[in-house]
């Protein structure tokens, strides 16, 4: 598998894996607030119709309780029954048409379809309705009216639903209260006949609720819902849809009769997933529900799925490319490398293999440029070269090596990449050595420079891989006395801080958690950072520690050159750095080490310090470990 290869492919995944994560957490927290946006909307229209039909039925109940106020009811309902045989007697009618003057009008303001007063044996005395006069008085209530009067005798009652007697399209609803005379006894029952079509036209107001979406009423009849009006998906179903308690079926109206109220994902009369609202009335006894087919409600889900996968079907196609035009720009460097270095293994010391990249990469080529070039000047013509090389048959083979190790420069990005630059730097001293007295002092610095590159590169490269190790080579944590950890770095250092004559103090140091070789690699960086960067002063550094309540936290303290305090954050950037590699020797990644260690323990690492005036370097170690008992 190529480099060109891998690298499309792992830059690609760097690219997918957030722009798949972005886009289904914005899909889920899009999916969630339409969701709540639907209920919440259910919820408000569900509560404005209970709170519109419980007002209705209120007014109702205390207009017939005004009703049983009445001194025209009181007075002239005997008066009615005595004279209900002599219809024409002036009696009977100057009693009728003092009700007619106040029920007539009370029956248009309130819009109810009639006023009945029945008398305590049960035949309809009054009726305010002129179309109902001469069919139902004097008659005996009806089967359907004879409870209703029985409950009405006692108390406001309100009735179930029922046909309208002289129209079957039509649904009607009774509430009665029983009437008392002068002196309070028992006279007869005021009867007050609603026509539910203007009730049902509010409850079926569809507005808000879409193309599936409708509001209906029922009430418990033992063990059944009975459906109380007519329904968006089946206009029959009134008083004849009926769904069993417990039935996986029309799962919200058998909560709202049952006097709960809520709102959630359901499954409806239909058996189709709905969102839904629902509420008890306690009033009337029923429950009313608003909802509406989830494939409707979140029909905008699928539509922004469908724009989702879209989106990431062109991220895929852009990052394809991107990546790999990336990848070929890494690759191809490193083939050119590595067919350059097979042609200059075979003598060829004219052939350049220098690009223009500013990388690590760019910077090697243009070292080797420089190596042939001064190889070429150094030898006399291609001639004496080769007769040399033949002489020195070992040397031939300083070449070999290194030509071999150049034809496996594609895989730079490995740990291989160590190894040419080993050979640069051991045989160009070689060269130094063997051809000091036919060298100039412009070879020997070449050559010098050389040298020096490449043990720039190895001790970049030597930093890169701690830094990789960092958290690899240690699993288990350990409990460590850090006062003897700082003692072995101390005497690790012993040489550099007798050169510095550095003075190193400490607090007394805890026993914490956390991995030992990383600790003592910790210890050994910042000390070692304090001693490079010293002043004019001889160096004073100082481990002190603090403690909270979850953490111990340590500091590192010195005199030395410091630093402006915005580059704070920027001193554990991998690679940067603050100084000139002439003013002061490093690869810029001590501190990212110091920065992934705490991190690798749960801590966190930050620097303190002003230009001049020394700098203070804090760390923390959390009391308890994530893998203090692994080990």
């Amino acid at each position: 598998m190529s480099i060109r290869f891998k690298l499309t492919i792992t830059f690609l995944i760097l690219a997918l894996i957030p722009a798949l994560s972005v886009s289904l957490l914005t899909f889920s927290r899009y999916k969630n607030s339409l969701e709540n946006s639907r209920i919440s909307q259910l919820q408000d229209i569900v509560a404005y119709k209970a709170d519109k039909i419980e007002t209705y039925f209120s007014n109702l109940k205390a207009n017939i309780e005004i009703a049983q106020g009445f001194y025209n009811i009181k007075a002239y309902l005997p008066l009615l029954e005595g004279f209900s045989n002599t219809k024409a007697a002036p009696e009977y009618l100057a009693a009728k048409n003092a009700l007619d003057a106040q029920l007539r009008q009370m029956q248009q303001v309130l819009g109810l379809a009639d006023i009945m007063l029945i008398s305590t044996k049960g035949k309809v005395l009054y009726t305010s309705n002129p179309a109902h006069f001469e069919r139902e008085v004097l008659g005996n209530v009806t089967s359907l009216e004879q409870n209703n009067y029985k409950e009405g005798r006692d108390k406001v009652y309100f009735s179930d639903i029922y046909y309208n007697p002289t129209d079957k399209s039509k649904f009607a609803m009774m509430i009665t209260a029983p009437a008392r005379g002068l002196n309070g006894s028992p006279i007869g029952v005021i009867v007050f006949e609603i026509d539910m079509t203007a009730l049902y036209q509010l409850i079926q107001e569809a507005t808000g609720l879409g193309l599936t979406g409708e509001t209906l009423i029922g009430k418990k009849i033992g063990n059944k819902v009975v459906y109380l009006n007519p329904l968006r998906h089946d206009p029959q179903a009134a008083l004849t849809r009926t769904v069993t308690i417990g039935d996986a079926l029309g799962v919200p109206i058998q909560k709202a009769v049952q006097g709960k109220s809520g709102a959630g994902q359901s499954v409806d009369y239909r058996g189709e997933k709905v969102i839904a609202a629902w509420q008890y009335i306690p009033l009337l006894g029923c429950g009313v529900v608003g909802k509406i087919d989830a494939q409707e409600a979140f029909g905008e889900v699928s539509y922004l799925m469908k724009i989702v996968w879209l989106i990431l079907a062109l991220i895929f196609g852009i990052g394809v490319v991107v990546s790999f035009s990336f990848a070929k720009s890494i690759s191809d460097p490193i083939k050119k490398l590595t067919d350059g270095a097979a042609i200059i293994g075979q003598g060829n010391l004219d052939h350049k293999v220098g690009t223009d990249l500013t990388d690590e990469i760019g910077q090697l080529s243009r070292s080797f440029d420089k190596m042939t070039g001064d190889l070429k000047k150094v030898t006399a013509s291609r001639d004496e070269l080769n007769a040399e090389i033949a002489e020195r048959q070992r040397a031939e083979e300083d070449l070999k090596r290194s030509n071999e190790n150049l034809e496996q420069f594609a895989y730079v990005a490995s740990h291989d990449l160590q190894e040419p630059l080993r050979v640069m730097s051991n045989f160009s001293q070689l060269l130094e050595k063997r051809y000091k007295d036919k060298l100039d002092q412009d070879a020997k610095d070449f050559i010098s420079f050389i040298v020096d590159a490449a043990v720039r590169m190895q001790a970049l490269i030597n930093d890169l891989l701690a830094y990789s190790r960092v958290g690899r080579t240690e699993t288990n944590t350990k409990e460590i006395d850090c006062n003897e950890t700082l003692s072995k770095v101390i005497n690790n250092l012993a040489v550099s801080i007798s050169e510095k004559k550095a003075t190193v103090t400490s607090d007394k140091l805890p026993v914490v958690t956390g991995y030992e070789v990383s600790l003592f690699q910790l210890f050994s960086n910042l000390i070692g950072n304090a001693l490079k960067f010293q002043s004019q002063a001889d160096p004073i550094i100082h481990i002190g520690v603090k403690e909270d309540a979850t953490e111990w936290i340590f500091s590192v303290k010195d005199n030395g050159i410091g630093f402006d305090a915005q580059y704070a954050e920027r001193i554990f950037q991998i690679f940067q750095r603050l100084h000139r590699k002439t003013e002061y020797k490093g690869t810029g990644i001590g501190l990212s080490i110091c920065k992934k260690i705490v991190t690798n323990m749960g801590g966190r690492i930050w620097a303190e310090s002003q230009g001049g005036q020394g700098s203070t370097f804090y760390f923390t170690i959390p009391k308890i470990q994530k893998g203090e008992h692994n080990g």
